[in-house]
């Protein structure tokens, strides 16, 4: 079995989460720490729903903060793939507002510099068009405990890259990510940037991982 097919096979098979999700389960099931695998209602490849995002976070104990970032906070540029779904919004509707969209505003020299093109209050309105779109669509499944940065690196690196770098990808017409500016979203049919050229997880290291963070013997 293709190793694309196999983790599809694999984490379309984990408890799944959808909003408005149990924050306290998954604080029990993860300890705060771990990635997530992100699944698009529409999105199929063969039976399976189709990955459509490999995401981590940075700081210790800061798992659930993350979900919380892309699902409860209207705040795109806390949330790098609010950020990219604005982006496609935008982009669809052929408004002019995505080169501010893309503009950063959280650092007191970036508001002087883009205070006068960025406009926080015509934001809200994509803003809410984002937070339902996650929430109707977006689901999750979880690897769990994985405490020490590098291998949430090596472990987000090896999965984005077997999505993006297999012959067997693809996306629905209506995917929203066809809509992205940026190619390699459209092309790689994932919301990542990093790592799409990454190295690969081969069978061994994702059979070792699955053993070692869901308690299985084999799969």
């Amino acid at each position: 079995m293709d190793l694309y097919e196999y983790i599809h096979k694999f984490f379309n098979k984990q408890e799944r989460f959808n909003f408005p999700y149990n924050i306290e389960l998954i604080e029990n099931f993860t300890c705060k720490n771990g990635l997530y695998v992100l699944f698009e209602k529409g999105e199929l490849f063969n039976e399976y729903d189709r990955i459509v995002r490999i995401g981590s976070h940075d700081g210790n104990n800061c798992l659930v903060k993350r979900l919380k970032d892309h699902f409860l906070a209207n705040k795109q540029r806390n949330s790098i793939f609010r950020k990219h779904l604005g982006r496609c919004l935008l982009n669809k509707e052929q408004d002019p507002y995505l080169c501010a969209w893309n503009k950063p505003f959280k650092k007191i020299k970036d508001k002087e510099k883009y205070k006068d093109i960025v406009d926080l209050e015509y934001e809200k309105k994509y803003e809410n068009l984002i937070s339902n779109y996650i929430r109707q669509n977006l689901s999750f499944c979880l690897i769990p405990k994985i405490y020490n940065k590098q291998e949430r690196d090596k472990i987000e690196e090896g999965l984005v890259a077997i999505l993006s770098q297999s012959t067997l990808k693809k996306s629905s017409d209506n995917w929203l990510g066809n809509w992205h500016p940026d190619c390699r979203i459209r092309e790689s049919k994932i919301w990542n940037l990093e790592y799409l050229n990454g190295d690969k997880l081969n069978l061994e290291e994702f059979k070792k991982l699955i053993e070692s963070r869901y308690c299985l013997s084999s799969i």
